[in-house]
């Protein structure tokens, strides 16, 4: 008998310490209880973009905010995402949430990866440009909600010739083989990524679709005239340009030389124009760099048939290995990073001295938003490529663009 009252006392008390610690008002204050537990949500997003450390600083202390019971690990791959040998490629990455290259998007889901998106999450309609959409739905289910994209352009000073070049006979004939020094085109033509990139870009410029650029997708039959369109586009650097593995690491390099005037146009992707932008802000005398309000831009032509723009776009996908207690998590994670305040933020650093930093976000309210075109007015120049931007899918297309990108440095392209 004693003994049972003893079982029941101790049971009585641990019920009054765990009711302590649970149930009453002063529960979140009383310092004698242990703190709750926290959920980790592991998540790889896309590491190349402009001061992206500060990004995803920024990323991860927002979303803490709203949901502190979530700790958000970010996993960064900026040392190797494409380099699918390397331990640190995102397809050699657990992770419950991945931002995936829409390079890799028919793999993830042949090898069941990843999983449909819950409803939940799939946007309303109109709220992606067209690309976006078409990018991130295969056989009209969604799989993963569009973030950022990417395509490329020219640039070039308002006023110049180059306006009025449609095609990549028209930009040899303004800038010419034999051009002055400091007046030739500036692009990265280094590395496997970089090149599969340009020569898939030069094909469909010259085929127009990607259905008929798809057998041409292999580094054993590359299409003749793709190749010769890039060492034509290369003629047009000056001596010692563009095919520099250096410059190649070195990101932000041919865009400051543009904005130093060392270069009569620059080939990229859209956010070249935030260094730019840093460039002349941190590094220049007043009136000694370009204003980035005085550049023009339009789709790169890589072709004699003019540019048809194709456009990369990264998307929040779910792991399949996210169960029914994580996937409230990865919900909210993927609604958060990509609601409008969310995005508005990413593109606008709160930083003073910093510029915007011009990526390409997928949602369409982006480019008309009055906050973000009052700080990043060329938003509205940039749009126009999306319109028409053909959306890029493949099985194994990682691997296949890169080994082209090897094929062509090594064997094809000239310095």
């Amino acid at each position: 008998m004693p003994s049972t009252i003893i079982r029941c006392t101790a049971l009585t008390a641990a019920f009054v310490l765990l009711l302590g610690c649970t149930a009453t008002p002063a529960a979140s204050t009383n310092t004698d209880c242990p703190p709750a537990p926290r959920r980790t949500l592991s998540v790889a997003l896309y590491p190349f973009l402009p001061d992206s450390q500060s990004l995803f600083f920024d990323i991860e202390h927002s979303f803490e905010r709203d949901y502190p019971d979530v700790d958000l690990q970010i996993i960064d791959l900026s040392s190797n995402y494409y380099n699918e040998d390397d331990p640190q490629a995102i397809t050699n990455t657990d992770a419950q949430v991945y931002e995936l290259d829409g390079v890799f998007l028919a793999d993830f889901i042949e090898q069941k990866r990843i999983q449909a998106l819950p409803m939940e999450l799939v946007p309303p309609a109109n709220t992606m440009v067209p690309v976006a959409e078409n990018s991130a739905k295969v056989e009209n289910e969604w799989w993963g909600v569009p973030h950022w994209a990417c395509t490329n352009y020219l640039f070039y000073r308002s006023g110049d010739q180059l306006e009025s070049a449609g095609t990549l006979k028209d930009i040899e004939s303004v800038i010419g083989a034999n051009h002055p020094p400091d007046q030739g085109l500036l692009f990265d033509a280094k590395g496997k990524s970089t090149l599969g990139e340009l020569y898939l870009d030069a094909t469909l410029d010259e085929l127009g679709d990607l259905s008929a650029a798809e057998p041409y997708l292999l580094d054993t039959s590359l299409l003749s005239e793709a190749t010769a369109n890039l060492q034509r586009a290369i003629s047009l650097c000056d001596t010692g340009m563009c095919r520099d593995s250096d410059y190649h690491e070195a990101t932000s390099f041919y865009a400051r030389q543009f904005a130093r005037k060392r270069g009569r146009a620059l080939a990229g992707y859209s956010e070249r124009l935030y260094y730019i932008a840093l460039e002349q802000r941190e590094s220049c005398q007043k009136g000694e760099c370009l204003d980035p309000e005085d550049i023009e831009m339009k789709p790169l032509p890589l072709s004699d048939k003019g540019s048809h723009p194709f456009a990369w776009v990264d998307m929040l996908t779910i792991s399949t290995t996210c169960d029914e207690t994580c996937l409230p998590d990865a919900t909210a994670f993927i609604a958060h990073v990509t609601s409008a305040a969310e995005v508005r933020r990413s593109l606008l650093p709160a930083r003073y001295g910093v510029p915007p930093r011009y990526l390409l976000p997928a949602r369409a309210d982006m480019y008309t938003d009055k906050d973000v075109l009052a700080e990043a007015p060329l938003y509205s120049k940039l749009q126009p490529a999306l319109s028409s931007a053909i959306p890029v899918q493949g099985r194994n297309l990682n691997a296949r663009l890169r080994a082209i990108g090897k094929k062509l440095d090594d064997d094809i392209l000239q310095p």
